[in-house]
């Protein structure tokens, strides 16, 4: 692992950002900061309901602001912070940039990727969906396609999280971050 800095998760939804995150923190010793409770605690609302109970613009600010935010705290508590930051704020300028900074102080960046019909299932697409509701899948895929992208432009290396359990995932990132750092 890149001792030097702290660990940015990357990832689209249901990639693992959370999970991974709590695993890897509690393996390391690191402290995490998962930018979905953020948000939604400054929000006021729930994480799993943040984006129904919020319009989407309000929440893409507040997440943005926020993540700015625990990429500048992740950069003092060198090497002691794991972020899990998901993917939603990577279209935002500020954002890139200050990943970008962690990047270049030693922090290691980490894409947790994972099959779209894995990621399908974990958001709770697997199931028959009303009409009304539109192609749900063309969407969701969409957006994966955007946000993968996203991801493994900003990413030192990227971990498949595809049939693996969070604390196989984090010891996957805790090696690719050590290989990339040339431990």
């Amino acid at each position: 692992m890149r001792a030097s800095g702290p660990v940015v998760l990357l990832g689209p939804p249901g990639a693992g950002c959370s999970s991974v995150g709590h695993a890897l923190a509690q393996t390391t010793g690191r402290v995490l900061t998962d930018l979905r409770t953020t948000v939604a605690r400054e929000l006021g609302v729930h994480p799993s309901t943040a984006l129904v109970e919020v319009p989407e613009e309000r929440y893409r600010e507040a997440e943005a602001r926020c993540a700015c935010a625990a990429l500048r705290e992740a950069e003092d508590q060198f090497p002691a912070a794991v972020l899990a930051l998901g993917s939603g704020c990577l279209d935002r300028d500020e954002v890139r940039a200050a990943v970008g900074r962690i990047r270049g102080a030693g922090g290691c960046v980490v894409a947790l990727l994972a099959r779209a019909r894995a990621l399908a299932a974990r958001n709770g697409l697997d199931a028959p969906r009303s009409i009304a509701l539109g192609d749900v899948h063309r969407q969701f895929t969409r957006m994966l396609r955007q946000r993968e992208q996203a991801c493994r432009e900003l990413a030192d290396v990227v971990v498949d999280t595809t049939g693996t359990t969070p604390c196989q995932a984090a010891e996957q990132v805790v090696q690719r971050c050590a290989a990339a750092a040339g431990s």
